[in-house]
């Protein structure tokens, strides 16, 4: 396009010349009717820098109006993973889970590796983007569930079972799309067949339950490790030793992690399956409040009451299956403590 302007304006600096010309040279008629031509010539040229210009901006909001593709299949588009060797994994392991998941009766290990690192709070260094590996390793073999760049999003995983067999249901968010993806072993194959099951207006309500069940336990696990463990630890040193800034991040952050992260699976978790909403939000708030100023009596009174309620329900059942939906007893309990459920 540039050649095409840049010869526009060659055209137009050659034209004022020959005009110049023609002015001092009225009775040079040949010479009139090539300016004419010339003049007619350049008219043609703006009129198709205009229709490629206008081509231009429209594919140019085509592609910016594009949904961004759901993540490519591994081992060059086939639904099928094999084993294969790893030369080189991300900075930093971010989740690990154990399943046997090809049913030999030892368990296999899932991890996530993600190309960020972590802070001394814990948090992580994240980037526009980030390289993540969702591996499965049994054995001496290796198998890559997921090795690629995620702009402006993240990934995750969790263990459920589909159909009656185990597997890996591994979840990706990139820009304002959501993709879940199903891993099961195929013994014939010796590898393992993928399938996304949703995404962006096309779900398979099919297999949504068993991985929304299985972030919802996930995160279920976050929280009772936070409000009781670690919460036990504040408690205990109260709320003077709590006002020296290292001592209270070094306490209160980890647990403010913890509900962070579980707070996000449940985001996941309604995104597959609504019946199961639960926010952490107000409890959030609280620990970014005593972590950021030091904690007050009542803040402290008020974590203890979650504390209480979550040993009250830890024996409890989170979800009825059947009916699809938070047990009652637990729901009640925790919009005591103000979880939305």
């Amino acid at each position: 396009m540039k050649r095409l302007l840049l010869g526009t304006v060659c055209v137009a600096v050659i034209l004022g010349g020959c005009i110049e010309k023609s002015n001092a040279n009225q009775s040079n008629e040949n010479h009139t009717e090539e300016i004419k031509e010339l003049k007619k010539h350049i008219e043609q040229i703006n009129l198709e820098n205009e229709e490629l210009l206008k081509t231009v901006e429209e594919q140019k909001k085509a592609l910016e109006s594009t949904e961004v593709e759901p993540p490519s299949d591994a081992n060059n588009g086939s639904a099928l993973i094999k084993a294969t060797k790893i030369e080189k994994y991300p900075q930093t392991l971010y989740k690990e889970m154990t399943l046997d998941i090809d049913r030999d009766g030892e368990e296999e290990i899932i991890e996530l590796y993600v190309n960020a690192g972590k802070m001394e709070n814990g948090q992580f260094a994240w980037d526009d983007g980030q390289n993540w590996l969702l591996v499965v390793k049994d054995g001496e073999k290796t198998y890559p569930l997921f090795d690629e760049y995620v702009q402006l999003g993240s990934i995750d995983f969790s263990t459920a079972t589909f159909d009656g067999k185990p597997g890996v249901v591994m979840f990706m968010g990139e820009h304002a799309n959501r993709y879940f993806q199903k891993f099961i072993f195929d013994k014939k194959e010796e590898g393992y067949q993928k399938a996304t099951f949703y995404k962006k207006e096309n779900m398979e309500d099919h297999y949504n339950q068993p991985a929304s069940y299985a972030f919802f336990e996930d995160a279920h696990e976050l929280m009772s490790t936070a409000f009781t463990t670690k919460l036990e630890v504040a408690l205990e040193i109260g709320v003077n030793g709590l006002q020296d800034s290292q001592k209270r991040s070094s306490v209160l952050e980890p647990i403010l992690i913890d509900v962070e992260n579980a707070q996000r699976l449940f985001d996941i978790v309604r995104e597959l399956n609504p019946k199961l909403t639960v926010s952490v939000d107000n409890a959030t708030a609280l620990l970014y409040q005593m972590v950021t100023n030091p904690p007050t009596a009542e803040q402290m009174d008020q974590l203890k009451s979650i504390g209480d309620v979550f040993k009250d329900i830890r024996n409890e059942k989170w979800i009825n299956k059947e009916e699809n939906q938070i047990n009652p007893k637990v729901m009640e309990k925790l919009k005591e403590i103000d979880f939305d459920a």
